[in-house]
């Protein structure tokens, strides 16, 4: 398999912007902190509803290209929603167009409960009514976070911080939900519940999903594209399918035997 093949195939669902049909899209895209560059010319796109995984070894920059999405790293080149450009834009302003982050480690608010951290992930909205029938829509994604609404998030065990995670991205109502590691230090069965959900979430809501992941298997099972970065550079894009199939790419790049 190229370098290139499949990635227009795993591109897009609708044709439905101006950029060839991709909602997403990311052209050289340069990004790191200070003086060290880690990002080096990343492009990509993703089409509307799709889910996108970005695979990897460690450091080949899979969290620096989600922060440079988000807002968090600065980056130069060009990063479009929807036809809207984010480059340039704080972390704020792109959650407010619609960007939900879900960072490595999880980033819950230990001391406050499970409510308040929901409620948090709708600080940009005003539509009271509407926050509230959120919170229900996330708890019949996520049960466990209803009966623990008291709760302290630190008390939670790390699944259902994950869990938690997650669902205070969705009160945000993105368009766009960037997954950071959502299966670090869980354990196969939470991972595979969790990923089932995240599969659920995209094919209910059709939101779009860009998840950033060690366990290929699991991502490329939900995915129907994927890229592989190494040292700050796409080495490979095509379907999921296909980069999974592939026993060279998965020994080579995603560290399996097929």
């Amino acid at each position: 398999m190229s370098r290139t093949e499949d990635t227009e195939q795993g591109g897009s669902r609708t044709g439905d912007t101006e950029h060839g049909g991709s909602f997403l899209v990311v052209e050289d895209l340069h990004a790191g902190y200070g003086d060290v560059r880690v990002l080096h010319g990343i492009g990509l796109r993703v089409g509307r509803g799709e889910i996108c995984a970005i695979l990897g070894p460690n450091g080949a920059g899979k969290t620096t290209l989600l922060r440079a999405l988000c807002g968090m790293v600065r980056g130069r080149g060009t990063v479009r929603l929807d036809g809207t450009a984010l480059t340039g834009r704080s972390p704020d302003a792109v959650a407010r167009l619609g960007v939900g982050h879900v960072p490595e480690g999880r980033g819950t608010f230990m001391p406050l409960t499970v409510e308040e951290n929901l409620r948090l992930g709708a600080y940009t909205r005003r539509d009271r009514a509407a926050v509230q029938a959120d919170l229900d829509r996330v708890y019949g994604y996520f049960p466990v976070l209803k009966s623990r609404l008291g709760q302290a998030a630190g008390s939670l065990s790390g699944g259902e911080q994950q869990m938690l995670a997650i669902g205070r991205a969705l009160m945000l109502r993105p368009r766009l939900l960037l997954l950071d590691e959502p299966s670090l230090g869980l354990a196969p069965l939470v991972t595979r519940e969790l990923f089932g959900i995240v599969r659920s979430i995209n094919e209910e809501e059709r939101t779009t999903v860009v998840v950033v992941e060690q366990n290929a298997h699991l991502a490329l099972d939900i995915a129907g594209q994927a890229h592989v970065l190494e040292t700050g550079r796409i080495v490979l894009s095509g379907s999921a399918a296909r980069i999974r199939a592939d026993e060279q790419v998965a020994q080579s790049y995603l560290g399996y035997r097929i």
